[in-house]
């Protein structure tokens, strides 16, 4: 498959450059003053094509190849809503997209959530952690989240909440509302994890995958690394 992959690389090469408008007339395209292009159009008649069929196969194993290049780097986003009743549903609900992300099987949710009341993302927490999984929730020290989970005898899942700090604003608070599953399917939503953020309220958010999961996953491992939050443990429940 090395043609096709040369095609690949010539196409981002001449992309880089900028000097090859592939989409212009040959005679003003650039490609005539290209040495790599001049390059692989000799391995193209060397090559032999034999028809309409063989050029298109070589032309989609270069399309295929560019593919899977990119593949690391795609971000799929879809748009997450809570919505009166009645608005058209343009987006697919908050807690449809939540409890989906949840379902079994997971090995790792992370929670962070200002409050949390909701029976049945609490639920979910719990068979979350029956099934396995690892479940680590961070919350707002002044809600009273990690006394509730606690008390439910939740023996693996980890409770953290934000710490008054000496350096921060007045009546600051660990805000936050996400869920992260797997560590690659990330849920970000001004949602609060209640019954009214869930089905009441006017709220918006966006589901996304790739890297972008990646990267909050460091967030949330630096803040409980750097100390920002801090474990709460049944003794201080």
């Amino acid at each position: 498959m090395g043609l096709p992959r040369d095609l690949v690389e010539l196409e981002a090469a001449l992309r880089v450059e900028g000097a090859v408008d592939p989409f212009a007339p040959i005679d003003s395209s650039g490609l005539l003053m290209s040495p790599a292009a001049s390059v692989a159009a000799q391995r193209l008649r060397e090559f032999g094509l034999r028809g309409d069929m063989q050029t298109l196969r070589i032309l989609l194993q270069a399309l295929r190849i560019q593919h899977e290049n990119m593949l690391p780097n795609l971000i799929h986003a879809e748009l997450v809503a809570t919505l009166p009743v009645g608005v058209p549903g343009i987006a697919r609900t908050t807690d449809q997209v939540l409890l989906e992300m949840l379902r079994p099987p997971v090995r790792e949710v992370i929670l962070l959530g200002y409050e949390l009341t909701d029976d049945a993302v609490v639920r979910h927490l719990v068979e979350a952690e029956m099934g396995g999984a690892g479940v680590i929730v961070i919350c707002d020290r002044t809600r009273g989240v990690a006394q509730r989970l606690l008390a439910l005898g939740l023996a693996k899942t980890r409770v953290y909440q934000d710490k008054e700090r000496l350096d921060g604003a007045p009546y600051s608070s660990m805000h936050a509302k996400c869920l992260l599953v797997d560590g690659r399917d990330l849920l970000i939503t001004s949602a609060n994890f209640t019954f009214h953020g869930l089905h009441g309220n006017i709220e918006i958010g966006v589901r996304l995958s790739g890297s972008p999961a990646a990267e909050a996953r460091k967030i949330f491992s630096h803040l409980v690394e750097s100390g920002a939050v801090e474990e709460v443990s049944n003794a201080h429940a």
